[in-house]
């Protein structure tokens, strides 16, 4: 039983020491964020939300959970306060635990405040691969914290960083994305691919300068989409036949019935 305890301990320990950016389920009240503050939707969200809910049977409502939530969260400044998920489950009519599950579950959902800029880093195994915990590092050293969960205020606009886990963009792996709740409600939630040391510590200094429109979205290298960094590595000239079928042949009408 001790060796088990030592263990636990020893693993809380290195998590703490990461700092990772998903933080624990449970809910800890503070002065901000408490079942005491009051909070509501404007009355732009909820023009918002009757023509989401009218997306969804009446005997339903719980399918707009998510998107209110991502709502609230535009319309906070990035996270989401308890008193805002209480509000969501009293317009979707379900017990308030069925939009604390949904919060947890979902790492895109932010249960503390965060800087105008939420910049998170792919750490699966395709960008590790590549490097991406190395630059994480040289990421988080350049902009003067040392590990994820921090806020970055020296600058014009603030930045917070965390992690996440596979975006969908492996091929052009290392990569970031950038979520700006810098002018609420309006929200934009962009890739930042094939990052080096030095275009992300420039995307960083661009966030922070709140010239963010300096920096290209995408890839970084040249890369266009998905595609190879060195060009087309097939299809290069017209294909060579013979085709299955004659492709510029008319199409036959078919035979009236």
């Amino acid at each position: 039983m001790k060796r088990l305890l030592r263990a636990a301990t020893r693993g809380l320990q290195s998590a703490q020491k990461r700092g990772y950016s998903v933080p624990w389920p449970n809910h800890v009240n503070t002065p901000q964020d408490n079942e005491r503050v009051p909070w509501d939707f404007t009355e732009a969200s909820y023009a918002q939300i009757k023509t989401i809910l009218a997306k969804f049977p009446e005997t339903h409502r719980e399918s707009g959970i998510m998107p209110l939530l991502h709502l609230a969260q535009w319309q906070n400044g990035g996270w989401i306060p308890v008193s805002a998920m209480n509000k969501i489950a009293q317009i979707c009519e379900v017990p308030p635990v069925r939009v604390y599950e949904t919060v947890t579950f979902y790492a895109m959902f932010n249960r503390r405040p965060v800087g105008d800029f939420h910049v998170q880093f792919c750490v699966t195994t395709p960008c590790m691969i590549v490097g991406s915990d190395e630059l994480i590092q040289i990421g988080l050293k350049h902009a003067g914290v040392d590990r994820f969960n921090k806020t970055v205020t020296d600058g014009v606009k603030s930045i917070t960083f965390g992690e996440m886990e596979c975006m969908g963009c492996c091929v052009n792996a290392p990569m970031v994305v950038v979520s700006d709740y810098s002018k609420p409600p309006h929200f934009s939630y962009d890739y930042y691919e094939d990052l080096t040391p030095d275009t992300l510590c420039e995307l960083i200094d661009a966030l922070k300068n709140d010239k963010r429109d300096t920096i290209p979205l995408g890839s970084q290298a040249g890369r266009q989409f998905s595609a190879p960094l060195g060009g087309k590595t097939s299809l290069i000239g017209e294909p060579p036949g013979p085709f299955c079928r004659d492709l510029d042949a008319k199409k036959e009408e078919e035979p009236k019935k």
